[in-house]
């Protein structure tokens, strides 16, 4: 008797255990199943970043239009199995923002920039790039201090071991280096905050802003010659001031607003003949329209 007992439980023991095995099987079968369809999703809505990338470096053809809604389609697809997907966002910002879709471009960085911490660079530029289109300069002014203070490492990091990146870098017309972009939105974050600092009329900030980022050795020397000549002439310091011009005009002579600087610190002089003669010279080259001048003239959001 105790032997059937035995027996007897031992078998509806053994069913319990088949029927958890099968159970556990055919979740890891759905598990797997659903990662393929995610996979499969995935790789039928990447997209083809060529034209991404031609648009940013402003060489569409004038009768040729992006694919913004591919675009879009693809990154809220990778949203939607990865919700905190830092890259993801910041493409779809950019996306959003290009379309006219700026409430929502604003919002993404900020979600990626609480996401980043205080560490990461491109949501706080794109935000300062924005904000400074709107002329909201305090609110620029912020978002532009964190991007000149955050970490490289970090932002080098995030953009390595994207795949969206991955995608971005193996069109053929990705030819350069993501240290060349990084420098170059970093010279523009600088001159970006000069010019905000300007607008705010923190001329002392400008002052010291200005010489920190030539220490930094930054390539732009021209533009921070000429902004922390602004701040001189500002705070009243001419002859400084027209020193720092000089060396502006040195590297760069054709840039409109240098001469109409110099002109005001030679009308304050007295010296008059000279200060027309400046104030017609930037007249000349205002009328060229050079698309570099001013220096925040091209400066947009970016996708990385």
């Amino acid at each position: 008797m105790i032997i059937q007992q035995i027996k007897w439980f031992f078998s509806r023991v053994a069913v319990i255990y088949l029927v958890i095995f099968i159970f556990c099987l055919t979740c890891l079968d759905l598990k797997t199943l659903d990662e393929r369809i995610k996979v499969r999703r995935l790789n039928s809505a990447a997209r083809d970043f060529s034209q991404l990338i031609l648009f940013e470096k402003g060489l569409m053809a004038k009768d040729e239009k992006v694919s913004w809604q591919g675009y879009k389609d693809y990154f809220e697809l990778i949203l939607q199995y990865v919700p905190d997907d830092m890259i993801a966002k910041q493409f779809l910002g950019y996306v959003s923002y290009y379309v006219g879709d700026e409430a929502r471009a604003i919002k993404l960085y900020k979600d990626v920039a609480q996401l980043g911490g205080q560490d990461v660079f491109w949501p706080d530029y794109n935000l300062g790039v924005i904000y400074y289109k709107k002329g909201m300069w305090t609110e620029s002014a912020q978002y532009l201090f964190k991007a000149i203070g955050a970490n490289p490492k970090l932002t080098a990091f995030l953009v390595q071991t994207s795949i969206i990146y991955r995608q971005v870098s193996a069109s053929p017309y990705f030819k350069y280096t993501y240290g060349q972009q990084l420098e170059n939105a970093l010279e523009k974050s600088y001159i970006l905050l000069l010019s905000t600092l300007n607008h705010l009329k923190q001329y002392d900030k400008m002052i010291i802003l200005a010489n920190s980022a030539l220490g930094r050795g930054l390539p732009c020397k021209d533009a921070l010659y000429l902004y922390l000549g602004v701040g001189l002439l500002e705070e009243g310091q001419l002859a400084q001031a027209e020193q720092f011009f000089q060396k502006s005009l040195l590297i760069e002579k054709n840039n409109p607003e240098v001469y109409y600087y110099m002109a005001n610190i030679y009308k304050t002089m007295g010296r008059l003949k000279e200060a027309q003669n400046l104030l017609e010279v930037s007249l000349m080259l205002h009328r060229q329209n050079n698309p570099r001048f001013p220096y925040d003239r091209s400066i947009n959001p970016r996708f990385f």
